[in-house]
């Protein structure tokens, strides 16, 4: 329901602005100063408050406001802004495409536009043609600005268009250090469109409006931009703790507010999944157990501690822990949302380091990810697990097929191994009757091998587990010519390596 100032409008009453909770004209919304009242904004000076309404709203009134010895106040006259076509996203649940504008608060830094000779107190560049924001979800250069022939990004937007869009833009803080695959890119506030004023996930206004808010930042004041949603102003108020669900254990719960930050969220249908930096008890405890060391290929920073819902062997929900790459963790939350969906059951999922080693894990059937180590008979040479890009997927029902040189040697010329079906069953058959050639991990999975015999846990193609990691780049191994059924794992020269930003600051 909108607040009666907005129906009365400037002729109302002074009284009923009072009694309505709303500002006299050009004073600011009492419930707004009541909730920044509230939030946790640091040293910021300068805000940008985008009143959203719904999360369906696909407008929005912006405020600018300065921080005063009395409080907030209106720095400029409020002004009508655009929203994502499909309206607005809850803090940290924005995916890419989705046609949603991102809710939360993000720091305002940057600015750019089509000519150079802007007067402001915030960095701006002008662009041209050579300028791109890379939306290929799978770039090492996701969600970066970058110069034509510096990436080899499948998808951009170009920032000098052939329309005024980008005229002048702003840039808010969102979705970096790290930058998570698919939480969305390229989120601006632009020039509206003369045709169509929603956007596809930006913010938009009149360019005067722009340019006049434009120069009144100054990033000495720390400005940022709040895009208020109710989640959004409870997260700013009450943190981390806000967004979990009453029943999430309570050790889950406490390494999740004691997270430095929050990086992707996923609710609905009974689902609930976070993933954080790594908490403190986390990164003490991988060090004290060993599965990460300074050499391992990732630092810490680069890893994200991930809590999730998942349907039991007991055909009841549970929450797991796994620490996986940050930049793919909305990739994996999304996947197993799509596995809780479909009902495909795990029977464990515990951080490797509740076992002494990998092997203990594999035997106890946990369905693990991060774990710095090296690859089986590879001295050296560090497992994906070591990048947090793999995941291994009940191993007592899914077996890890290894054959020796001799054995090696030994295989039909003619055999295509791995994956399902009849081809499955060959690499068995030549394990059952070599087994001296064969290892197969862990060892109680063996009866396993056999594919055309569906147990429960088991991977197979098409199932709502393995289809949802396939369609977000994680590869099977369960199709490799010797099959590792358990294991999926995601491209490691996709994660880093990317350009340097253009702006070091984005």
């Amino acid at each position: 329901m909108r607040p009666l100032c907005a129906v009365f409008g400037i002729f109302a009453v002074a009284a009923l602005y009072l009694s309505a909770g709303c500002a006299s004209p050009g004073e600011l919304p009492r419930r707004i100063r009541q909730d920044l009242d509230a939030a946790s904004l640091g040293k910021t000076q300068q805000l940008l408050f985008v009143d959203t309404g719904s999360a369906s709203s696909t407008q929005a009134t912006l405020y600018p406001l300065e921080r005063s010895l009395l409080g907030w106040k209106l720095a400029l006259p409020p002004v009508l802004v655009n929203l994502g076509r499909s309206g607005v996203a809850p803090p940290f649940e924005k995916r890419e495409g989705d046609g949603r504008t991102p809710s939360g608060l993000f720091p305002l830094r940057q600015g750019f536009g089509y000519r150079g000779d802007f007067q402001g107190r915030i960095p701006y560049q002008r662009v041209d043609s050579q300028d791109l924001w890379v939306d290929d979800v799978h770039s090492p250069d996701y969600n970066r600005w970058v110069w034509r022939g510096q990436t080899r990004a499948s998808s951009y937007e170009e920032l000098l268009r052939s329309d005024p869009l980008y005229e002048h833009a702003l840039v808010p803080g969102y979705n970096e250090a790290p930058v998570v695959r698919d939480l969305g890119s390229a989120i601006f506030i632009h020039v509206e469109g003369e045709r169509r004023k929603e956007t596809s996930g930006c913010i938009s206004l009149p360019e005067k409006k722009l340019v006049q808010v434009m120069q009144w930042l100054d990033t000495a004041q720390e400005p940022q931009l709040l895009v208020a949603t109710a989640p959004a102003l409870e997260l700013a108020t009450r943190g981390i703790k806000s967004q979990l669900p009453d029943e999430l254990p309570p050790e889950m719960a406490r390494r999740l507010e004691d997270a430095p930050r929050l990086l992707a969220l996923r609710r609905g249908s009974g689902f609930f999944a976070a993933a954080s930096m790594l908490p403190p008890q986390v990164r003490e405890r991988m060090v004290e157990k060993g599965s990460w060391r300074p050499e391992c290929p990732v630092p810490m920073e680069q890893l994200a501690y991930l809590v999730t819902s998942y349907w039991g062997f007991d055909g009841r929900p549970h929450y797991g822990e796994l620490v996986v790459h940050a930049s793919v963790s909305a990739f994996v939350i999304d996947s197993l949302h799509h596995a809780f969906n479909g009902r495909f059951p795990i029977e464990r999922m515990e951080l490797v380091e509740a076992f002494d080693d990998d092997s203990l894990s594999m035997a106890a059937n946990n369905t693990s990810a991060f774990n710095c180590r090296e690859v089986p008979g590879r001295p050296g040479v560090f497992s994906k697990h070591s990048y947090g890009a793999a995941i291994d997927v009940n191993p007592l029902q899914n077996p890890h097929l290894e054959v020796n040189r001799e054995g090696q040697q030994a295989l039909p010329r003619d055999v295509s191994w791995g994956g399902a079906g009849e081809a499955a069953a060959a690499a068995a058959d030549f394990c059952r009757s070599a087994a001296s050639l064969c290892r197969i991990q862990p060892a109680a999975s063996a009866p396993f091998l056999d594919r055309r015999n569906l147990r429960t846990g088991m991977l197979q193609t098409g199932d709502p587990l393995l289809s949802s990691f396939g369609q977000r780049g994680f590869y099977w191994g369960g199709a490799w010519r010797l099959p590792d059924y358990q294991h999926l794992e995601y491209d490691i020269r996709k994660l880093e390596g990317g350009t340097e930003a253009k702006a070091s600051t984005l």
